[in-house]
């Protein structure tokens, strides 16, 4: 009975250097014109912490997840940006076109309503769009 109740309780507990997937969301050129089209790049990662418990290293995540990137207008309207794995197996891209200046966010809504803050996290950005 103690053996089963050690092995269930090692499975409920992570280990402290579990890795965490995050993502990076960057965008080129970093302050797009309304009306042209700008490209948006997905980054995965893995987070370790290091051996002396320090955060973190990280490390280039090769998944194929769904992931699902939607830029959102100052006035509140989403809009989802179809992101595809590119010819480097550890990034994304997609394509967005700006329809009007202002404050946008592109976000990743998986990682919300909070939005990780971890280290190197980047799944929600903000930008100012330019006339």
């Amino acid at each position: 009975m103690r053996v089963l109740a050690a092995a269930v309780l090692a499975l409920a507990v992570p280990a402290s250097a579990a890795a965490a997937l995050e993502i990076k969301l960057s965008v080129v050129p970093l302050a797009p014109k309304a009306g042209t089209r700008a490209v948006v790049q997905l980054r995965p990662y893995w987070t370790y912490k290091r051996a002396d418990g320090t955060c973190c290293r990280l490390v280039p995540a090769n998944v194929n997840y769904p992931f699902r990137v939607e830029a959102v207008s100052p006035a509140g309207r989403i809009s989802r940006i179809a992101v595809r794995r590119t010819s480097n197996r550890y990034a994304w891209k997609g394509s967005f076109v700006f329809r009007g200046a202002g404050r946008w966010t592109l976000r990743d809504p998986q990682w919300g309503p909070a939005y990780s803050t971890h280290y190197g996290a980047k799944p929600r950005l903000r930008l100012q769009v330019k006339r």
